[in-house]
């Protein structure tokens, strides 16, 4: 078989019969790299070679046609059709291998140029008696880089078995190369014989006199129970294929979607499979003749949604084409997104039904997923026309759109405007924002593990926006300077809460339960404030006197905090108060069940961390093992090197790059001299103190479950003084007894929605509740328990946006520079030296902070994504107008986004089309002091004069603009153009070019 799937399988996932490939695909191991010829001669080696070489180029010709041989390509054209065009040419030809694909996760190309090398080159060796080609042209898209050189071993090894001279064809390598957006070739071009691999392999197949070559390689996707390569026979049934190959289809629904070539090659529905496989059936069921790949998604996909993703990736493969086919192409992005934004009509309907045979009829490929989805999911497209329903509830929600940075903040916090406010300097209201939604901003500055930093769409450009300091950076500011603003306090409502547990879910259970008007209590056991975020969190992350600011600004607000005051029994505690929360957190250690846990120099690694945030005598060394990979491991490992540790082997299951830790504090554990040791799990720790551990060949199974598999002959043994297992945490449940609450594997059971237990009036979140999570996790449940609570008090549902993401403020983009928006880099912390960090004791603050400067160089890398949503509209009004001065790029949230700002400043013309369909006024323009501006969410882009006409019913205009119109207009209308003279006023006056009214 060639090589597997990139996909992960699933849990439907099944051994399965073995994938069908040809017997010429399955090469032999030895002759994979092309450097070895499959015989000693030529004839041997080169069967269809020698064959051909005895024909002309009209018998070889011959012989294709009436074999019937069809492309191995998206179009499956006949591939005679093109012999015959390339025949009749003249001058000079190029015989080309295209191994381009519009699906890049197919695997059909690489496998043929990795294990048929041979018998591609003997394909293209037998074209090149045709005609006097003296180029082979081998386009490879950035995915198959390096995927080249099997063939170039081949070919050198041809010409050594036939005595050929290098210097008599050129192969030239073309990388980086998109598929084309055509789906044939174009008629006129006889210039070019262009094939995929596959097809030239078919050739030589053909030419060798082997049989069955009506078929074809496709690459089973997701969405099927078995994936990877196999090759289908043309007179099979797409039905049979399904359910033979790919056995049978895993995802749910009464009729799941297929989906050729990632879209880009149409869509069907699973009921309209009973069809051939041969390219005329295919073509007439509207989808790719000869797609190259097949997934099958749930009949509740969007299918309009993938509609519009598809049609954008076509308009972008036909960069460099005539302006009137990127016209047609942006136009048919455009109504299709307009009609997802819920802007739709009838009237865009019958329209894209216009565009679709339009497409059909010049040949353009995207004609597949625009014609196929109109076809067979009109219902989608009529609901989404209506403003009815998207299936995925993805499209019409124009109003709630919120930024990837905001929908991704387990807290929800409004990042673009706090960081617009930050852009302005105004620190009180970018505090005001954050503790809308987090009342611990400095907490988070300083500790988060930044989620909304991997979904910042910048991070598929130059890097995310530093979002955390900043957060650190207001707040210190306002601590600075007063304290944070107060919020609004409901009056007083008569109602008491009490709190067990004061870490993070605690207190932000707190704190929006006394802006609701409620008296709130908080009962710590511990003899400080704070929980885990005190004694789980290092001080060199959280200096204990920052914390204590921080607690400081919600005592201020009435909410006193009990130390040292543990509950014993919830049951009494509840008779007190109207409602309780409880959060106790995770703060017991559990360790794992192998042999020698229990011995007196294994140390449970949170059980440690909170013996040394206590102030206890702690010392461990000098030879430390800590087993985990997560962020408590790497905390315990630079603990560990603070309390007297000289050396520290960190161990865990996951190799470096897939450890659960931050990358950041990886890096940091690394520099610190931490020895990690990636794909290792326990095994047994002797008591003379050796710590032995088995190879990890696995974390997780096929379905992602937790599902380490270990090689027991593979072992390392490290010789240690201590062994501190960050593994697991625990949380004290002892209160709950007789209280009526339950907990299940040792966590409390709430609804999710509420966080209320089964007890009325109780309520719970926190990891106590979910288990280890992180500080802002935690802060999550704590304002959803609030709003749980005031809820459960006042006899009503609980607000319906609570725990999702709500626009806090409405601030105007702060104006950025285009060059410094371009190309201005993420922030570097700065952190202290190595050397002024260790040794023991010594637990000074790791990270310096941004300063004011950097701070404000970073919120201007912000792209706005709350107003500007990355719909690409504004891009393909510019396209349609020919002038192609606007370009998105590709982010990993699967939007688009602005990196260039610079690219209007020369080619815009100032015309408005894209301010007039932007949905949001994220794009606009300015009219003052003679100069027009196109300003992008508040960055210039271009700035042009504007002309002044003696007929003020002449519109606004750039030079620009009016040379573009002028370019546009028959030469009567541009004449009353040059002369200033709107067209009413030229009827009014009975004016006609070239004759005087004096």
């Amino acid at each position: 078989m060639t090589e597997a799937s990139r996909e992960p399988a699933t849990a439907a996932t099944t051994a399965g019969p073995p994938r069908l490939l040809p017997d010429w695909l399955d090469a032999d191991a030895a002759a994979l790299t092309g450097a070895v010829p499959p015989a000693s001669t030529l004839a041997a080696a080169l069967p269809g070679l020698t064959r051909a070489q005895g024909l002309s180029a009209l018998q070889r010709l011959q012989h294709v046609q009436r074999s019937g041989l069809a492309e191995s390509g998206a179009a499956g054209e006949p591939i005679h059709l093109a012999w015959r065009r390339f025949i009749r040419g003249h001058g000079p030809s190029t015989l080309v291998i295209d191994a381009s694909t519009y699906d890049v996760r197919s695997l059909g190309s690489a496998a043929v140029l990795d294990r048929a090398a041979f018998l591609l080159a003997e394909g293209v060796a037998i074209a090149l008696g045709l005609r006097d080609s003296l180029t082979i042209e081998l386009r490879l898209p950035a995915e198959l880089t390096g995927h080249e050189r099997a063939l170039l071993n081949a070919v050198d090894a041809i010409r050594s078995l036939a005595n050929i001279q290098a210097g008599q064809r050129k192969i030239d390598i073309q990388r980086q190369c998109p598929p084309s957006c055509w789906a044939e070739a174009p008629s006129d071009d006889a210039s070019r014989l262009v094939h995929t691999p596959e097809t030239w392999c078919r050739i030589a197949l053909l030419f060798a006199g082997a049989s069955g070559l009506d078929a074809s390689l496709l690459t089973l996707r997701r969405g099927l129970r078995q994936r990877g390569l196999v090759e289908f026979d043309r007179a099979g049934h797409l039905r049979d294929l399904i359910d033979d190959w790919g056995g049978g289809v895993e995802v749910q629904g009464d009729d799941p979607v297929l989906v050729f070539d990632d879209g880009l090659g149409g869509f069907l529905p699973l009921s309209q499979a009973d069809l051939p496989c041969d390219p005329l059936s295919f073509a007439e069921a509207g989808i790719a003749p000869s797609p190259a790949s097949l997934m099958v998604m749930a009949d509740g996909v969007c299918v309009v949604k993938q509609t519009r993703r598809a049609l954008y990736r076509h308009w972008q493969l036909a960069e460099g084409e005539a302006p009137a086919v990127r016209g047609l192409l942006a136009r048919a992005a455009r109504i299709t997104t307009e009609i997802t934004l819920g802007r739709g009509d009838a009237g865009h309907l019958a329209a894209l039904d216009d565009l679709a045979l339009e497409l059909t009829t010049q040949g353009l490929a995207a004609a597949w997923p625009l014609g196929s989805s109109l076809r067979h999911f009109r219902a989608q497209w009529e609901q989404h026309v209506q403003r009815e329903s998207c299936p995925e509830g993805l499209c019409l929600d124009l109003p709630n759109h919120t930024a990837p940075c905001h929908s991704t903040c387990p807290a929800n916090i409004d990042i673009p405007s706090f960081m617009a406010h930050l852009g302005n300097s105004d620190y009180r209201a970018t505090i005001e924002v954050i503790r809308r939604d987090n009342p611990l901003p400095l907490t988070c500055g300083l500790v988060c593990p930044a989620p909304c930093e991997s979904a910042c769409v910048r991070g598929s450009s130059d890097g995310a926006v530093f979002i955390r300091p900043l957060k650190a950076l207001a707040a210190e500011h306002c601590l600075a300077n007063g304290g944070y603003p107060r919020p609004e306090i409901a009056p007083d409502t008569g109602k008491r809460i009490g709190i067990v547990g004061s870490g993070p879910a605690g207190l932000t259970a707190a704190y929006y339960l006394r802006t609701h008007g409620h008296q709130v209590e908080i009962f710590e056991a511990q003899e400080h404030a704070g929980g885990m975020l005190r004694y789980g969190i290092p001080a060199y992350r959280l200096p204990p006197e920052l914390l204590e600011q921080e607690l400081e600004q919600i005592k201020v607000l009435g909410i006193p905090i009990h130390t040292g005051a543990r509950i014993e029994r919830l049951e009494d505690f509840r008779k007190k108060y109207d409602a309780v929360f409880v959060g106790p957190g995770t703060q017991t250690a559990r360790l794992l069940p192998i042999e020698g846990a229990h011995h007196p120099f294994v140390l449970g690694g949170i059980d440690f961390l909170r013996a040394v945030r206590s102030g206890e005598t702690v010392r461990v060394g000098p030879r430390v093992v800590v087993v985990g990979g997560g962020n408590v491991a790497i905390d315990v490992a630079l603990t560990a090197l603070r309390q007297g540790a000289k050396s520290v082997d960190l161990v865990s299951l996951e190799k470096r790059r897939e450890m659960p830790a931050s990358p950041h504090e990886i890096e940091a554990a690394a520099a610190e001299g931490v020895q990690l040791r990636g794909g290792w799990g326990p095994l047994r720790i002797e008591e003379e103190g050796v710590a032995v551990f088995q190879f990890c060949e696995r974390v997780k199974d096929e379905t992602g479950k937790f599902d380490p598999k270990f090689d027991t002959t593979r072992l390392l043994s490290l010789d240690v003084d201590h062994v501190i297992l960050a593994t697991g945490q625990g949380t004290d449940l002892e209160l709950l007894e007789g209280s009526g609450v339950e907990a299940v594997r040792g966590f409390i059971s709430a609804d999710p929605k509420t966080l209320m237990t089964k007890v009325p009036g109780v309520f719970a979140g926190g990891d106590g509740q979910r288990g280890p999570r992180t500080a802002v996790e935690a802060i999550r449940a704590g304002k959803i328990a609030a709003a749980g609570i005031d809820a459960w008090l006042r006899g009503a549902a609980i607000d319906a946006n609570v725990g999702k993401p709500v626009r806090r403020a409405e601030v105007i983009p702060i104006v950025v520079d285009a060059k410094q928006r371009t190309h201005q880099r993420r922030a570097a912390m700065p952190e202290k030296e190595v050397e002024e960090v260790l040794g023991l004791g010594n637990y000074v603050r790791l990270e310096e902070g941004l300063s004011d400067a950097a701070a404000q160089d970073e919120v201007r890398r912000c792209l706005r994504c709350d107003v500007c949503i990355g719909c690409g509209m504004c891009m393909a009004a510019c396209s349609e107008m020919g002038v192609e001065a606007l370009r998105m790029g590709d982010t990993g949230a699967g939007r688009l986004a602005y990196f260039d700002f610079e690219r209007a400043a020369t080619m815009c013309i100032g015309c408005g089309a894209c301010t007039q369909v932007c949905p949001t006024g994220a794009i606009r323009l300015e009219d003052a002091d003679g100069l027009r501006r196109t300003i992008i969410t508040g960055t210039v882009v271009c700035e042009q004069p504007l002309l002044e006409y003696a007929d003020a019913a002449l519109p606004m205009q750039t030079p620009a603009h009016r040379d573009y119109i002028r370019q546009r207009l028959p030469p009567h209308m541009a004449a009353h153009l040059d002369r200033e003279i709107s067209p009413a006023a030229a009827r009014l006056r009975g004016d006609r070019p070239g004759i005087s009214t004096e």
